[in-house]
């Protein structure tokens, strides 16, 4: 009687130690598989942010090359003049031209941003073809930032 007692002590506590590894196991598994899917979701979202700020890279450099080539044409057609003569021609043939001598434009990408670009006109330096300096290259909000305050922590 004494040994069907011990023999029944003996494989039930095993039993429950594997139930409780085994559960513990599946837990940890599904925790990682659960983390893993949220790791490839932000991957996925962080790719398309990625290739849309270069997609407006791209456009604002295209924008830069188009504006450049106009200004050497006006160098050029000018037969090497003086600065503010430069200057005034530029502000003759591109109206958005600040009074400093500053043309500013944005390439919108994303839903909520847009990289500002903005160059300071001059003439080119001997041997140089480039008619520009660039003041500004940054990426703005131009969205509106409203703060989430549906979650009642602290009242």
């Amino acid at each position: 009687m004494k040994n069907k007692k011990q023999s029944m002590i003996n494989t039930g506590l095993p039993s429950l130690l594997v139930i409780f590894i085994v559960l513990c196991l599946v837990t940890f598994a599904v925790l990682s598989y659960v983390s893993a899917l949220r790791d490839y979701s932000d991957a996925l979202q962080s790719s398309a942010r990625l290739h849309s700020w270069y997609a407006a890279d791209t456009d604002a450099r295209v924008r830069l090359a188009e504006i450049n080539g106009q200004l050497l044409t006006i160098y050029e057609e000018m037969k090497e003049p003086e600065r503010d003569a430069f200057l005034e021609e530029c502000r003759n043939r591109f109206p958005e031209m600040t009074p400093e001598g500053a043309i500013a434009f944005s390439v919108d990408f994303g839903d909520s941003q847009a990289l500002m670009v903005e160059i300071q006109v001059s003439p080119p330096s001997s041997g140089e073809d480039i008619c520009y300096g660039i003041n500004r290259w940054q990426v703005v909000t131009t969205a509106d930032w409203n703060a989430d305050n549906s979650l009642p922590v602290l009242r």
